[in-house]
């Protein structure tokens, strides 16, 4: 097998009864084997640890301050490496590490190619290209959504059914804002009628600082008519003077006689008494004016009320005549806003709409091809489970039409079995016990397997509750699995071992340390024809 994509070699470190032990994996089927509690699953621990499992400060080995988890991949898959560019993790040398660090206070830190990096990375990179199959699978196994997963899977239509969900989403959006907006619509007419009633008072005064001004000048010219006349009446009898005694205006003509009598005296100020003469008689003239204004007794109570709308309208919002004019701005616009609200309902109805058909017909295409799929993936499955020992069982893949869309179309599909000829089909999750969930588990990994984009494929409790043939069953189906990806799988089976390209053997072993008995875990690797000798020797212990 030319693989491009495969786990090389594993260093653990101060991680529960591991002290410190490197393992090296081959392309192909790696099985671990051991005694019961010899510490194969912490193998198994160690490695979900590296693809972003929740750590435990627990598996910190005693009296060290960390575990160090570190694994190195052999990469030349173009698709592999454009991810973790594409993610800021650039592969270098055709090598990929990834490293954990787990402190006994329970903190972590986690690198790809010596750069850190998230859990949830760790985990999203881990669901692409690496599959953990153990118990939890299994139990995936019996939800109804992940078994119309593996449908689409083998339908070849994930990224049809991605792009249907993403419509979906923008759908639902749509969906959000149109009932936002008519929510809003039924609160908009009480809120239109009180901007509309606040800029039309605005609108009203069209108010601005210059005009205020002019209002405040006339109105104290007003208020003080009165006064100002008995003032311009005194300034008018000081120039036409009272009783015998002359005014300006007599004495100015008084002057002006005397300057023209004796010009060669007064040459020079003719012109200055001329001027002064002028500006008196342009002064008489206002002062005339002034006697003569009179008040209108309504152009008063105009001006009044105009500034007592000023006074109204600075109290409401905000104290000057720049924030009235702000206000109207913010106002024309929420108003222009709230009147646009039709518009954008009828945007989105029509968006709703186009989307709605749309989807409905995803939904249709995606339904069709499961339809078509099912019966193929049904056979092919029954096919499997009976050559690992599920003799007579038939498996199908029923689907129903639901009336709404939901997440996945109008799909939604359920397993059936009928595991004793002739004894009826019943849904798996209702009849199926753990060692049967496994084998269809298997099953579908092998037919999966050759158009996946999973790389490495990992078993935990493959062999539980079975032995003898079935075992030898399952060892085949590994390696067929083995074919497009790596596998690596624990086994207490000689049956499954056989058929592993290598073998990893964990021991445990009593150490002596500091006059104290400590646990340890120890691994080697066996290739080649020394897999077969262990094998016989492990179906001797059995």
């Amino acid at each position: 097998m030319d693989a491009n994509f495969y786990l090389k070699d594993l260093i653990i470190q101060n991680f529960a009864t591991f002290k410190n032990q490197s393992i090296r994996f081959k392309p192909g089927f790696n099985a671990i084997i051991g005694e019961t509690g010899s510490g194969k699953s912490l193998v198994l621990d160690a490695l979900q640890l590296i693809l972003g499992g929740r750590a435990d400060k627990k598996v910190v080995r005693r009296e060290t301050e960390y575990s160090l988890i570190e694994a190195s991949f052999f990469c030349k898959d173009e698709k592999v490496q454009a991810f973790l560019e594409a993610e800021g993790f650039p592969v270098e040398g055709q090598e990929i590490i990834i490293k954990r660090l787990i402190y006994k206070n329970g903190s972590t830190k986690n690198y790809i190619n010596h750069l850190s990096c998230t859990v949830t990375f760790l985990a999203s990179f881990a669901r692409k290209y690496i599959d953990l199959v153990g118990q939890f699978e299994n139990q995936k196994l019996l939800s109804e959504n992940y078994q119309l997963y593996l449908l689409d899977h083998f339908s070849r239509q994930l990224k049809d059914v991605a792009n249907y969900q993403n419509q979906l989403k923008e759908y639902k959006q749509y969906k959000k804002e149109q009932d936002e907006l008519i929510k809003s619509k039924s609160l908009r007419e009480q809120r239109l009628d009180y901007l509309i009633f606040q800029l039309q008072e605005i609108e009203k005064l069209n108010p601005s600082s210059q005009d205020e001004e002019d209002l405040l000048k006339k109105k104290n010219i007003m208020i003080n008519l009165e006064k100002t006349q008995r003032l311009c009446y005194q300034v008018k009898e000081s120039f036409e003077g009272s009783e015998g005694q002359p005014g300006l205006s007599g004495q100015m003509k008084f002057l002006n006689h005397l300057f023209n009598k004796n010009p060669d005296l007064f040459n020079e100020q003719v012109d200055l008494l001329a001027e002064i003469d002028d500006r008196l008689q342009t002064l008489q003239s206002q002062i005339d004016q002034k006697l003569n204004l009179e008040v209108d007794p309504s152009d008063l109570e105009n001006v009044l009320d105009r500034l007592d709308s000023y006074q109204k309208l600075k109290k409401k919002f905000g104290g000057t005549v720049e924030t009235i004019l702000q206000t109207q701005v913010d106002f024309l616009k929420e108003k222009n806003q709230l009147e646009g609200l039709d518009i954008n309902l009828d945007e989105l109805e029509s968006k709703i709409s186009h989307y709605q058909t749309e989807l409905e017909k995803q939904a249709k295409t995606l339904h069709s091809n499961r339809v078509k799929h099912a019966k193929k993936l049904g056979e092919e499955l029954t096919q499997k489970v009976r050559t690992l020992k599920m003799n007579g069982a038939t498996l199908r893949l029923e689907l129903e039409t639901l009336d709404e869309l939901n997440e996945t179309g109008i799909s939604r599909a359920f397993f059936i079995s009928e595991t004793n000829p002739g004894e009826g089909f019943f849904k798996i999750k209702d009849i199926a016990s753990g060692g049967e969930l496994s084998r269809i588990l298997l099953s579908l990994r092998q037919i999966l397997s050759s158009h996946d984009s999973i790389s490495i494929f990992l078993f935990d409790e493959i062999d539980t509750g079975i032995g003898g043939e079935t075992g030898t069953c399952i060892g085949k189906a590994l390696s067929e699995v083995a074919l497009h990806g790596q596998v690596i799988a624990i086994t207490h089976l000689p049956q499954i071992a056989q058929f592993a390209e290598v073998l990893i053997i964990v021991n445990k072993d009593i150490q002596a340390e500091e006059m104290k008995a400590r646990t340890e875990s120890t691994v080697r690797e066996i290739y080649g024809k020394m897999v077969l000798k262990e094998v016989k020797a492990m179906a001797q212990l059995t």
